[in-house]
C-alpha cells in the first residue's frame, strides 16, 4: 500500500471534487511521471508518438497513460500544514530526534486494525476504568482510530500487565515499556505494554506512566524536548502531564488520510515538497491514494 500510495500521488486525477471519494474499477486517461512510468510499465517503451503528448509538471515530465484501470480506495485531498508543525512532527513520528537526521529511510508506524486491549488480572478495575476513559477520548477524536477493552486475551491485540504477572511479551527489557510488532507496511498489529507497581506504587503513578506509554504505542513516537513540559509526547518529567491540544493534533495528523501512511521520511517531505508547489497552481489538485 504505501509504494501505491505514493504512486498515485503523481498522478493527474480527472477527479476534481475535493470531498473523499471511493474508487472501485475505474478506467480513465492520466498522466503519471515519467519516472513511475518506467517503474510500472517496464515492458511497454515509449515511442515518439507517446512523446507528443508530453507533459511538464513542477519540474516533472508527464506520460499520458490510456486505458489506466484505477485500483480500488479511497482518494483524499492532501492535508496542509505549516513547517512548524511538520518539524515536530517529523521528529516524533519519524523518530528523528536524538539520531541522524539525515536518515531519511526512518519510516512512520501506526494501527491499521481496531486497538483491543486486554487487561491481566492485577489490573483493578478503577484503573482500567480510569484509563479506559482516556484512551476512548482520544479515539472519539480521531476518525481512523478504534480503541475497546477485550475480556479474552486470545481476543487482543494489545496487553496491559504488570512486573510479575504472567510475562505476555517476554522481548520486553526494561520494567516500564512496550514492545511493538509492525508489518512491512509499517502497520502496527501487536503491543506488549508492562508496567512496575513496585516503582509505580500509587494510583497517580501508574496512570502517569500508562498514558505516557500508551501515546507512544500510537505510533511508536519519539519523545522531544521541543514539547512543552506538560506534553505526553515531551520528554520531560512533569507531575501534571495532560493531553496537550498539540499531541491531540499530532495523533490526528498520524491518522489522517491526507497523508501517505507508511512512509519513509524521505517520500515524506518529496510529497509535502510535490503538494506545496501544486497549491499553487490554481489547477492542481493534489490528492492521497489509499488502497484497499
Amino acid at each position: 500500500m504505501k509504494k501505491l500510495a505514493l504512486f498515485i500521488t503523481f498522478l493527474v486525477f480527472a477527479i476534481q471534487t475535493q470531498a473523499q471519494h471511493t474508487i472501485t474499477k475505474q478506467v480513465t486517461k492520466t498522466y503519471m511521471s515519467l519516472k513511475s512510468y518506467k517503474l510500472k510499465y517496464k515492458d511497454k517503451p515509449l515511442t515518439k508518438t507517446d512523446s507528443l503528448n508530453f507533459r511538464f509538471h513542477n519540474n516533472d515530465t508527464l506520460v499520458l497513460v490510456t486505458n489506466y484501470e484505477l485500483p480500488k480506495g479511497v482518494s483524499v485531498p492532501y492535508e496542509y500544514k505549516d513547517s512548524t508543525f511538520l518539524s515536530l512532527y517529523k521528529k516524533v513520528a519519524f523518530r528523528t530526534n536524538g539520531v541522524d537526521s539525515t536518515d531519511k529511510k526512518q519510516t512512520m508506524r501506526y494501527w491499521k486494525e481496531p486497538i483491543k486491549i486486554y487487561f491481566s488480572n492485577s489490573v483493578s478495575k478503577k484503573t482500567k476504568k480510569s484509563f479506559m476513559s482516556f484512551a476512548e477520548t482520544i479515539a472519539n477524536k480521531v476518525d481512523s482510530l478504534s480503541i475497546s477493552e477485550v475480556k479474552k486475551v486470545e481476543e487482543s491485540n494489545y496487553v496491559i500487565y504488570y512486573l510479575g504477572d504472567y510475562d505476555y511479551e517476554p522481548r520486553l527489557t526494561n520494567q516500564n515499556d512496550y514492545y511493538l510488532s509492525w508489518n512491512k507496511k509499517q502497520q502496527i498489529y501487536k503491543c506488549g505494554l508492562r508496567i512496575d507497581t513496585k516503582a509505580l506504587f500509587n494510583e497517580s503513578l501508574i496512570q502517569y506512566k500508562l498514558r505516557e506509554l500508551f501515546i507512544g504505542t500510537l505510533g511508536h513516537f519519539y519523545l522531544s524536548n521541543d514539547f512543552s513540559c506538560d506534553s505526553y509526547l515531551s520528554n520531560c518529567y512533569s507531575k501534571n502531564k495532560k493531553l496537550t491540544p498539540l499531541d491531540m493534533e499530532i495523533i490526528k495528523y498520524h491518522y489522517s488520510y491526507g497523508i501517505c501512511k507508511g512512509s519513509n521520511l524521505e517520500a515524506f517531505e518529496k510529497q509535502h515538497e510535490r503538494a506545496k508547489k501544486s497549491l499553487k497552481n490554481e489547477n492542481s489538485k493534489m490528492r492521497i491514494f489509499h488502497g484497499f
